[in-house]
């Protein structure tokens, strides 16, 4: 199973100064962040946000030459999330090419795929696996989880019974109050 996702944002950590791609699942309010280098994060940025090199960059540079050769990039995939034996991971990618009708697989660095897909709008997947191990929830999702749990046990206190108009509190009663006396 795969979980198609867009580029939400390119970012870059405050405290560390690295850089963050974030891919959001197009049917959920999950981010996946993949720290990537700077030059995958200004290439990524760049294009989405519409901007064009004078001179073709690495990235521009390879889906120039798969044109040229009859070659077109139709999906790129975030495959795999490897331990790198530090305690963190490595994201592991792939972009599939079409020529004529044969399909190729290219191993790549997941920021390198998503760079290529960025500029010839192909899919960008992501293993199930891996988006449920690594993905987050988006700004703003867990205050409104936590909102929501507290309405829920709001609404599972009341009862199922409906309440009688003559009820011995006075604060459930659908009569209106007495009157005020003023002293």
């Amino acid at each position: 199973m795969y979980v198609p996702c867009v580029v939400e944002s390119v970012r870059v950590h405050v405290l560390t100064g690295q850089h963050v791609v974030l891919l959001q699942a197009r049917d959920a309010e999950r981010l996946l962040p993949i720290w990537i280098g700077a030059d995958q994060a200004f290439s990524i940025a760049q294009r989405i946000a519409g901007i064009r090199s004078e001179r073709p960059l690495t990235h521009d540079l390879i889906v120039e030459m798969l044109g040229k050769v009859g070659a077109e990039i139709t999906r790129v995939v975030v495959k795999d999330l490897v331990d790198d034996g530090n305690g963190s991971g490595v994201f592991h990618g792939s972009v599939f090419l079409q020529h004529g009708d044969r399909e190729i697989e290219v191993d790549s660095r997941a920021s390198d795929a998503i760079a290529l897909a960025v500029r010839v709008d192909a899919r960008i997947l992501v293993s199930g696996d891996v988006f449920d191990r690594s993905s987050i929830a988006a700004e703003g999702q867990e205050k409104e989880e936590h909102e929501l749990s507290v309405f829920r046990e709001f609404i599972n206190s009341l009862s199922d019974e409906p309440r009688s108009r003559h009820s011995d509190d006075p604060r459930l009663s659908d009569d209106p109050p007495p009157p005020q006396r003023s002293a």
